[in-house]
């Protein structure tokens, strides 16, 4: 979805950048961005109220709330992915040199 928006915005981004954290290919606040994603995914006690202060800190009030809105709705995505039994199948062809790049194998699905 990004790299499609990407190209539909004309505007250049670097996937690497995504699995290598930091500054994210220069995304403003992507470090911030970055923790708070994560902190969602680990479900920790503590770890996602800490990330959401940081983030209202640093970006602001709307940022987090937008920033959340998209965690859950790639979580809504994947809930229902799920729960239809979809799986990438098919699109493994049409994405495997992107996969390979990113190194998104290391990752279970």
């Amino acid at each position: 979805m990004l790299r499609e928006s990407s190209q539909t915005h004309e505007q250049s981004i670097n996937l690497n950048a995504i699995m290598q954290g930091g500054d994210a290919g220069g995304i403003e606040h992507a470090t911030t961005l970055t923790a708070f994603a994560e902190a969602i995914v680990q479900r920790q006690p503590g770890v996602i109220e800490k990330a959401r202060n940081d983030l209202i800190r640093v970006a602001g009030d709307e940022v987090m709330i937008d920033t959340a809105g998209v965690a859950s709705n790639f979580e809504r995505m994947v809930r229902i992915a799920d729960s239809t039994g979809i799986i990438v199948g098919p699109l493994d062809a049409a994405t495997e040199a992107l996969q390979q790049t990113l190194g998104i194998d290391q990752f279970d699905y």
